[in-house]
Parts: C-alpha cells; structure tokens; sequence
C-alpha cells in the first residue's frame, strides 16, 4: 500500500518555518523587534557568563552573567579581564555589542522614529476639532475654495457666531498626502496658508473609519467639491456617484454613532438630474449645487449678451469688486422694496430671500410696492460686508418716481417704454434667422447647455459641435441626457487646434463662438493648453474680419487666465476674448453657500432657467438721453420692471454699483439690468429652494 504523500505544510523543513514566524514576529513592529534584540542580548549574555563562570573566578551564574552584559554594552571593561580565555570571550561579547546591542537599537529606532514621522506627514492621526470646515477630496476646484473660504472674513465671523465658536479651522480629506501636494497648497494660497488653520488628512471619503479622522460628525459644514478633469472612462455619471455613495457613508457613520444633529452638507453635483438621489442618500441639512446647470446657464447668458463673463466674474469672485450680501434686517419690516435704495445707499438691491417653513423663496427683481415682511433677507450688492450693514432703521421714502423730471431728464412711466436687451454685434431674438454658435471641443457641460439654450421661447439656435470625441458617442450621449428639441444641433468632427481644419468650417461666420475646457485630462494646465492654442488661432482669424465673433473661452486652472489677456495687450487694438474660469466660480458658490445657508436660493434664481437674468439694455430704449448718472439709469430701469446693477460705457468692460460716481453720454451706454429676459411675457417665479 503506497503511503500518502506528505502535505506542502509537513513537507517544509524546520527552518523555513522558523524563518516564516519569525518574520511575521518582527514584522508586527519595532517593540516586538525590541524584544527580539532584548531576547538576543539576554541569550547572549547567560551563553557568556555560563562560559566564564569557572575560569573567572564568579561565585554564581547571575554574577557571571551580569558581567557578560556589561561587556555587550560597554567596551571600557575590556582592561579590567584577566586569563587569555575570559579576553577572548570579553572581546567577542564587545564586538557582539557593537553589532547587535548598539547597532540593532539604533536601527529600530531610526527606523521606528522615521516611520512615526512619515505617519504624521502623510496625515493619518484622527483631528480633534468641532465646528469646522471639512472638504472631502482634492480636486480643481479645492483649492479656489479653501481661499474663498478664508477671504470671506465677515462670513466666516458669522458663521462662527452663529455656532458658538472662536476660531475657522479647515481640514482637507485627500486620497494620499504628499509633500508635493502640501507644497501645491503653499504656493497657490500665497499668504493665505496658515498650518494653523488648515489641515490635511489622508483617507478615502468613501470610508467610516476614515471620515472620523477628519472629526467629520462634529463639523460645522461638509463641503463635497467635484472635477472638471476626469479619466478617459469616467464621466458625470461617475462623479455623481461617488458623490451619492460619500453621503450615504456619512449617513452611516451619523447612524452608527446615533448623531441625530448631523452637520451641513454642501456638494456639488454634476448633473441637475442626480440631486433628488442625493437628496435621499443623506437625511441632514443639505444644499447641492448642480454646476451643469449654473454654468450652462453662464455659458449662454454670454453667448446671448457677449460680456456678461465680467459682470458674473465680479459677483462670484471674493478678490475684488462686488458680491451678494443677504444682511438681516428685522427694523425695515414693513417698508416697501421701492424704498430699500435709501437704507442701503453704498448698494444696489436685488430683492428679498423669504423663509416659509421648509422653503426658502428668492424673490428678486419685485415692484416697488412689495413690502419687506419680519424675517425677509435683503439681497444686497455691495463692495463689502461693511457697506450693508448701515441698514438700521427703516429708510425715509422720498425716491424719485417715475414721471418725474431728474437731472437726466424725463423717467419713463411704468412699463411705457419697451426694452430689448441688446449689445453691440448680438443679433436679438427678432431676428429672422436663428442665432449660429460655433462649440469647439466636448465635454460633460454640453448636454446641460444645449438645454438650456432650448429653454429661451421665442429664439432660434442652430449649434455646430466640433470635436475629435466620436459623433456617434456625442449623439448618444445627449440622447441619455434626455436633450429635446428647441435647438437644431450637428456634429462636425475634427481638431480645432489644426489651422486647416478650423478653417474648413469657416468659424468666423458663427455669431458666437465657445471654446470648451476638455474634461480629458489629468490637470487643468493640461487641459488649458488646447484650449488657448484655440483661442489663439481664433484671435488670428478674427483680426481679419471687421466684425468678429464674440469668443467665450472656459479656463479650468485660474493661473492660465492671464495669458489669453497678456497675448491680446501684444497685438495693439486687439480684445481679448472673454473668459469663464469656471472651477473659480463653481468654488465661490460653494464657499458662500456653506457660510450663508440662504445664498443658495438666490443663485438658482440667477443661474437657473426659469428665473430673472442680467442683461445689457441701451440707455436710449430705457428714455434717457444726455448726460446721464447712474441714479437716473436706476429709476428710468424700475419704470420699465428692471433692476439696474451698473453701466456699461462702450467699449469698456462693465461697472457694477458705481455708485454717484461718473457720469456717462446715453447714446454710447449700456445699462446692466436685473429682469425677466426679453421675449418672454409675464413674469416667472422664481424657483423655491428646499432647506
């Protein structure tokens, strides 16, 4: 009978299983390797002094040993050893020392020692902090966040305020943190950075144990960033879903620990469609942000009113300039709107946001006799916090009324007077033909633009798509996207950084032209470097032509912006083309709808179709001529059911809020308005934001 054959563990000789525990023993950490070098020194220590306990002259074994263990550790009794055997085993235990007593510990600890630093660099040490601000991942847009996030000084006091806390802490949640990364965060906040003010943590958000080193069920607000810059197989889609499935993990960790006052959450969702599956994946206060939506509205406000990219720059930039403030003001209860001007003299009001119950209502662009009610916001352009909060007391009425002679001569009664918002080379909608648009690349935006523009009753667009992305994943991707009619589309294929292939579908015939940031790469430099050399070769083109196009480009990485405008001051007379750095201003609603909840509403009034819009109107069709201020423009605008936010002297970029400051001729202005869009009859409401 042939005997079974010997299992693989029995067939492995001793050693090699000596060797294998003793591995996964040291591998377990440096006190184990410790004990390890303590096992071998004390062996070492009882071989020796058991060798030299009858030729030394000791009394016992301990005695013996004692003395085999100072010569491992200390060289100098070399010279107190007598007998030619006791020196030659002295001398073995002080080179056995060097190797193994001195030489293994400082290894350890080094190694230990390094690892233990590493581990603090690579930001794996949970925080203990409360009441702060958590950005899950490290995108394109983490960045211009964290910066807005810290120039909003008077934001951030409030925010604070409201919660009972003293200091604004920040804490970045990262795949991996890298030197390279903490340097990228350095260099790009300037004197922002403040090591103690931020924070940067690695793990995944998609992970409990992960999300509690960032403290994250004790944060003031959680704010979830997305990307412009995606892989080759990844899309909105997957974005979108990393996004639902991060909620549903932070709902996890809420459920498991039994939070029941779970922190705000703000994210970003790429397409308008995903928000009510992100509204369900997470049962505490949230607002998402659908970029699809605020930037293809963006995208075709400019290609409908060509300049309006500096008019949204300001108001969604925290450098310089303008922006939305929503002061609280309970004494102007009961005043009508038409007087909130006087209140609010260093500002320009749009409107009022109402709470009603679970509902926040933007309410802009209202008739004069509305009347303020307890607990409305004011919505206030205004260069700073400082300008706004003068509204302390209900204002004194006494504003000119249209009808009335002013200085700029005589206002327009009521709605006499029709306005058509137009600019310089924009066709209008009265048009017989549709309005052409040229889009030069593809990305995930174009799906949310081509509704948009859909969306404007009354006009015609015929969008040409040039691309090197396949026709046929285009049209399918669109049908996906549940892209109706209202805008006749055709895909062309080819490059339009090549020269002759730019040129072969006569780009300068289009009324408008938009350069898409490619949402194929890696990094925003990367992606840009198409993109400008396009714009470039347009700017050749169009120096040709005595009329050109309107060029709106998307920048995705801020530092490329100045180059288009550095390229343009070197060619004398040549304007540069306009310019979206869309993740600046995706960051900024983000930022300022985590510090100011209510600011959400009305960016979806501004930048969601169905709303009021910003445009440019001819002083002359509001009834102004002469000379006029940009007080006149603002009655003669409230006579015609529009709010005016600035002026717009030919050919110079627009002026938000210039206050009594500058007088302008009124057949060479243009009045920036607040209003229904022209074309369209009656007024819409404004969407209700849920809270």
């Amino acid at each position: 009978m042939t005997p079974p054959p010997p299992s693989p563990s029995s067939a492995r000789p001793p050693s090699s299983r000596i060797r294998f525990h003793l591995e996964r023993f040291l591998l377990r950490g440096a006190q184990y390797r410790l004990l390890f070098i303590a096992a071998v020194i004390g062996l070492l220590s009882v071989g020796a002094g058991a060798m030299v306990l009858v030729f030394g002259g000791f009394s016992s074994l301990p005695e013996a040993t004692w003395w085999a263990f100072l010569r491992l550790t200390d060289p100098g009794y070399l010279g107190d050893d007598e007998g030619a055997l006791v020196r030659v085993i002295s001398t073995a235990l002080t080179v056995a020392g060097y190797v193994v007593f001195m030489g293994s510990l400082v290894a350890i600890m080094t190694q230990w020692l390094n690892s233990t630093i590493q581990r603090l660099e690579r930001g794996m040490t949970p925080v203990s902090r409360q009441h702060h601000a958590v950005i899950l991942g490290f995108t394109n847009r983490t960045v211009a966040l964290v910066r807005e996030l810290l120039l909003s000084e008077e934001r951030v006091r409030k925010f604070l305020l409201h919660r009972g806390a003293r200091a604004f802490h920040v804490v970045i949640l990262v795949e991996e943190v890298t030197p390279q990364l903490r340097q990228q965060l350095r260099d790009e906040l300037g004197e922002l950075w403040d090591e103690g003010r931020i924070t940067l943590r690695s793990g995944s958000p998609l992970r409990v144990d992960h999300l509690d080193r960032v403290d994250i069920l004790r944060a003031g607000v959680v704010i979830l960033p997305g990307s412009d810059l995606v892989a080759q197989d990844e899309g909105a889609v997957a974005l979108d879903a990393r996004t639902v499935k991060t909620l549903l993990t932070l709902e996890q960790a809420a459920g498991e620990r039994g939070v029941a006052d779970r922190p705000l959450v703000v994210a970003e969702v790429h397409d308008v469609r995903k928000v009510s599956l992100a509204r369900r994946g997470y049962r505490g206060p949230a607002e998402f942000i659908a970029s699809d939506a605020v930037l293809s509205r963006l995208m075709a406000q400019n290609l409908r009113h060509p300049g309006l990219s500096r008019v949204y720059g300001e108001l969604l930039s925290q450098d310089a300039g303008n922006e939305i403030y929503l002061p609280e003001a309970e004494e102007l209860s009961g005043a009508p709107v038409g007087e909130l001007d006087a209140a609010f003299p260093l500002g320009i009001v749009l409107g009022l946001v109402r709470i009603e119950g679970p509902q926040v209502r933007p309410l802009l662009n209202l008739p004069p006799d509305e009347v303020v009610q307890a607990g409305d916001r004011i919505v206030v352009v205004a260069r700073r916090w400082g300008d706004v909060q003068a509204a302390a007391r209900r204002p004194p009425s006494g504003l000119p009324i249209p009808g009335e002679s002013t200085a700029g001569g005589t206002v327009p009664p009521g709605r006499a007077i029709p306005v058509t918002a137009a600019t310089e080379g924009d066709p209008g909608p009265s048009l017989p033909r549709p309005r052409r648009i040229l889009v030069l690349g593809w990305s995930v935006k174009v799906p949310a633009l081509v509704r948009e523009l859909g969306a404007y009753r009354g006009e015609s667009w015929e969008v040409d798509v040039f691309s090197r992305v396949d026709p046929a994943r285009r049209r399918g991707i669109l049908e996906r996207h549940g892209v109706g009619s209202g805008v006749t589309l055709r895909h062309l294929e080819g490059d339009f950084t090549v020269h002759s292939e730019l040129l072969r579908i006569g780009p300068l015939d289009y009324d408008g032209i938009l350069l898409l940031g490619g949402d194929r790469h890696r990094s925003g430099g990367e992606a840009d470097a198409r993109t400008i050399l396009g714009a470039l070769l347009l700017q050749e083109l169009a120096a040709q032509k005595t009329t050109p196009s309107a060029i709106l480009v998307e920048i995705l990485d801020p530092e490329n912006q100045d180059l288009l405008d550095r390229t343009a001051a070197a060619d004398a007379g040549r304007e540069p083309p306009e310019v979206l750095v869309t993740p600046l201003l995706v960051s900024h609603v983000l930022a300022q709808v985590a510090l100011r909840r209510e600011l959400r509403a009305v960016f979806d009034a501004l930048f969601t179709a169905g709303g009021p819009e910003i445009s440019f109107v001819p002083a002359s069709s509001l009834g102004l001529e002469g000379r006029v201020a940009m007080a006149e423009g603002a009655v003669a605008a409230r006579g015609s059911g529009l709010t005016a936010l600035g002026v717009r002297p030919h050919g110079a970029p627009p002026i938000l809020n210039p206050g009594n400051e500058g007088v302008w001729e009124a057949q060479a202005l243009h009045v920036v308005v607040l209003g229904i869009p022209p074309g369209e009859s009656g007024s819409r409401p404004c969407p209700a934001s849920g809270v």
